[in-house]
């Protein structure tokens, strides 16, 4: 090769590189992007922090310049259409608002009432206490389960009309009483005489009741209170609108349920409230530290919304096309 081409090309090769140099300088000297700024799309910078912490969200990134390339332009895109939305207005579109309060309101709970409702605790004492404070709720009282024959008559009847029917009730006592123990309720007897639909058919079984129970004719309810053994018939009872014979099947002593049983249905309760208390207070502690509120009563008191289906009540029907 002639010695006059091989300096020919060396003197390019050195104003190329010289080139190369004087655009790299210039890149990185630009004055419009500092050394921790990848990217700047209109007043919107894009760090190196940032592109680090997007491409740690992505399982797909990693080191490869073209990689690196591909998420900077999605961040790129975000940030343009930021910009866009926020030129034609929509951070003031009201649906827009409401999220972002939604979205600061959800962030304030979950940096300061989570933490605090997460550190209720309930103990074994308060469970105990409550349980004992309550034991009412736990209690099953006595009960007991009888058997009825009901003989309508009204309260105006005539004097022969309720000689009748009270004849009638202790002819029907003394079947009763002649029926083998092995019946339960009045049997067949119930079918034959009760006018009480709801039990004729059943041997007059009328289930379970607790003392003076409401669901009863109070004379029923009394009466059942003074007989105590299984089997025992009583003799005809006035009731409001008729005779009754009333027959005692089985009882059921009081019951307490066992704290073992309820305790962590407590502890529940008691948490659920300890937390809405939590949640209360808190509330009423941030209104506080913000300004106390004032209400204007009066333009309360007169305002008036008319839902949509209101609207459509009151709407005139549409002309015919």
């Amino acid at each position: 090769m002639p010695k006059e081409r091989i300096l020919i090309y060396s003197s390019l090769l050195t104003i190329a590189l010289a080139g190369a140099g004087f655009y790299a300088f210039k890149q990185a000297s630009d004055p419009r992007l500092s050394m921790d700024e990848v990217a700047r799309i209109g007043n919107s910078v894009i760090t190196a922090d940032q592109l680090k912490a997007y491409m740690g969200q992505r399982s797909s990134a990693s080191n490869a310049l073209e990689i690196k390339k591909r998420l900077l332009q999605e961040l790129i895109e975000r940030e343009a259409l930021i910009a866009t939305a926020i030129d034609e207005g929509y951070e003031q579109d009201p649906a827009v608002v409401r999220a972002l309060e939604n979205a600061l309101i959800a962030r304030l709970r979950e940096r300061q009432l989570n933490p605090a409702i997460e550190r209720i605790g309930v103990s074994e004492d308060q469970v105990s206490r409550y349980y004992q404070d309550n034991i009412a709720r736990y209690t099953t009282p006595a009960q007991k389960r009888a058997a009825i024959i009901k003989f309508e008559l009204a309260g105006n009847a005539p004097a022969a009309e309720s000689k009748r029917v009270g004849e009638l009730a202790h002819r029907v006592q003394t079947l009763a009483l002649s029926q083998l123990e092995t019946i339960r309720g009045f049997g067949s007897l119930a079918a034959q005489y009760s006018g009480d639909q709801g039990s004729r058919y059943v041997g007059g079984d009328i289930g379970w009741h607790a003392e003076q129970s409401q669901s009863l004719d109070p004379a029923l309810a009394t009466a059942l209170s003074g007989i105590t053994k299984p089997g025992e018939i009583s003799a005809p009872i006035k009731g409001r609108d008729g005779l009754y014979l009333l027959k005692l099947i089985d009882i059921r002593d009081e019951r307490i349920t066992p704290l073992e049983s309820v305790a962590s249905n407590i502890r529940i309760q008691l948490l659920q409230r300890m937390r809405m208390e939590q949640e209360v207070d808190w509330l009423k502690a941030t209104v506080a530290s913000v300004k106390p509120a004032v209400v204007n009563e009066s333009l309360l008191s007169q305002m008036v919304v008319v839902r949509d289906e209101e609207v459509a009540a009151v709407r005139p029907p549409e002309l015919p096309q």
